[in-house]
């Protein structure tokens, strides 16, 4: 089956690439990134380089580009659209967002917000195309999924308003994991190592993360064993 992936950015696709290949077991070659668009050198740069959660949606309103992947090729197809929730109350992002004061429950939260992100996606693309999409929503950020490989506590860790923020500083301060985990050439982490840490410690992280968990039974359904 060819999967295609629209997220919001590199780092993000990075993570859903990992997970996809670990929950359905497909080749690397399998996987195309639609938005954004990899670069390999200067020559390449064109409007698709470049994402957000904006771009992800005027995608999702493309036809040509959803025709493009789906009908001209042979066999097969799912395409992943990934979106934050990190910048749901910006302009645009217009989605219901569920009560998140005093004790919440942070997986009821998850599925909720979720369900209305998705509906808002739905809205966007043609429905010949709707039984072919899965959505990686990720509660506040991708980062998030993350969190449980290098903090053990046991809530769920949508709980963090800023996760890239709280990613960042528990890898910094671990000297192993700084060595591990941060392209010290680009100065930031790199997301490829912790996608791959990501799935050597996938069952952990699902307990850890409701919208993690919820992507992965997506993905689960349409590649039953």
């Amino acid at each position: 089956m060819r999967i295609g992936i629209i997220a919001e950015g590199f780092a993000d696709a990075n993570v859903i690439k990992a997970l996809v290949q670990k929950v359905t077991g497909c080749d690397s070659s399998d996987l195309y990134l639609l938005r954004p668009e990899e670069i390999f050198d200067e020559t390449d740069l064109c409007e698709m380089n470049f994402s957000n959660w904006g771009l992800v949606f005027e995608s999702c309103k493309d036809e040509e580009l959803m025709a493009a992947f789906f009908e001209e090729i042979d066999g097969e197809a799912l395409l992943i659209v990934h979106v934050d929730t990190a910048e749901r109350g910006e302009v645009g992002y217009d989605v219901n967002e569920p009560r998140r004061s005093g004790a919440v429950n942070y997986s009821s939260y998850a599925e909720t917000l979720r369900n209305n992100i998705i509906q808002k996606i739905e809205s966007l693309i043609a429905p010949q195309f709707h039984q072919q999409i899965s959505y990686a929503i990720a509660i506040e950020e991708t980062d998030a999924w993350l969190i449980p490989l290098f903090d053990n506590t046991n809530r769920d860790t949508a709980s963090h308003v800023r996760a890239k923020e709280h990613l960042s500083n528990l890898i910094g301060a671990d000297k192993k994991s700084i060595k591990r985990f941060v392209d010290t050439g680009r100065k930031s982490l790199d997301y490829v190592k912790l996608g791959k840490e990501l799935t050597k410690n996938l069952t952990l992280c699902r307990k850890r993360n409701k919208s993690l968990d919820l992507f992965c039974i997506d993905i689960e359904h349409r590649f039953p064993n």
